[in-house]
C-alpha cells in the first residue's frame, strides 16, 4: 500500500509559491499512484480565509485534483490557521472522495473509497484521525488535554486490532522530542504527546503535521514538514513523503 503524506501548506501565506509547488505535488502523485493521500493539517495560514478568495479556490482545486488520483483524508490543524474553510471541503466529500476530520475519528478505506462507518468485511486500511488537541473539543490544562489523548489512542488501537490491515494514524501537533530545526529540539512550548502514548494505537504508520521540519522520529512516525518555506528561518528542504507499507 502506498501513501502520499503532506502537511502544513499554509497556502495563503505565499499563494504564488503554493501554486507552483502544488503543481509538482499533483504531478508526483500521478506518477506514484498512491492508494491514499493524507493532508495532516494547516492547509491555510489564516483562520479568516474567505471561501471566495483566490487562495481558497486554489486549495480546493488542488485537493479536488488529488482526489481524482486517490482518496484524500484531511485533518484540521491549528485553529489560528484553519478557521472553518478546510471543514467546508466536507460538503464535497461524497462527490470527490474527500474526508475532513475536525475531531478524533476513524476512517475506513475499501476499494478506493473512504467510509466513516464500515459494515463490510476486510477494510484495506484503517485511518485514525486526530486533529490538533485544543480546548475546542477538550477541557483542561495543556497537560490534561495531552493526557486525555491516551484513551483515544488506546481505543483506536483496540478497534483496529479487529482487522488485519494497515493502521495509519494522522495527527497535527507536537510529539515530545521532535526537532524544531536541525539543531533545536522542541520542548515545553505546546501541547505535547509522547511516543509511549502513540504506541498504544499500534499504528503501522503515524503521519504528522505542525512542525515544518521533515523528520523520522521512529521507524513508523514521520513529520512530512511544510510544502514550502513559510519564513526566512526555514532553510531546510521542503516537500512531502511517499510511504509504502504491507500487512
Amino acid at each position: 500500500m502506498k501513501i502520499l503524506h503532506t502537511a502544513d501548506w499554509h497556502a495563503d501565506a505565499n499563494l504564488k509559491e503554493f501554486k507552483k509547488v502544488s503543481g509538482f505535488l499533483i504531478e508526483k502523485a500521478r506518477e506514484e499512484e498512491p492508494d491514499l493521500i493524507i493532508i495532516a493539517g494547516d492547509v491555510f495560514d489564516s483562520r479568516d480565509i474567505k471561501l471566495d478568495s483566490e487562495a481558497c479556490k486554489a486549495v480546493f482545486k488542488v485537493v479536488y485534483n488529488l482526489s481524482e488520483i486517490a482518496p484524500v483524508a484531511i485533518i484540521t490543524g491549528t485553529p489560528r490557521h484553519e478557521g472553518t474553510a478546510t471543514e467546508s471541503l466536507i460538503f464535497a466529500s461524497a462527490e470527490h472522495n474527500i474526508a475532513v476530520s475536525a475531531r478524533p475519528e476513524q476512517l475506513f478505506l475499501k476499494e478506493g473509497q473512504l467510509y466513516r462507518e464500515f459494515t463490510l468485511t476486510d477494510p484495506d486500511a484503517i485511518i485514525s484521525m486526530v486533529p490538533t488537541p485544543t480546548k475546542q473539543y477538550m477541557q483542561g490544562t495543556d497537560d490534561e488535554i495531552s493526557q486525555a489523548l491516551t484513551p483515544i489512542f488506546a481505543g483506536f488501537g483496540a478497534s483496529a486490532s479487529e482487522y488485519y490491515c494497515p493502521h495509519i494514524g494522522v495527527y497535527h501537533g507536537t510529539i515530545r522530542g521532535a526537532a524544531l530545526s536541525e539543531t533545536q529540539v522542541m520542548v515545553g512550548r505546546d501541547i505535547e504527546i509522547t511516543k509511549d502514548q502513540i504506541a498504544l494505537g499500534n499504528f503501522d504508520l503515524f503521519l504528522c503535521g505542525h512542525i515544518h521540519l521533515k523528520q523520522k522520529i521512529e521507524p513508523n512516525i514521520y513529520y512530512s514538514g511544510s510544502l514550502f518555506a513559510n519564513n526566512f528561518g526555514e532553510t531546510q528542504d521542503h516537500g512531502f513523503y511517499v510511504h509504502e507499507i504491507t500487512k
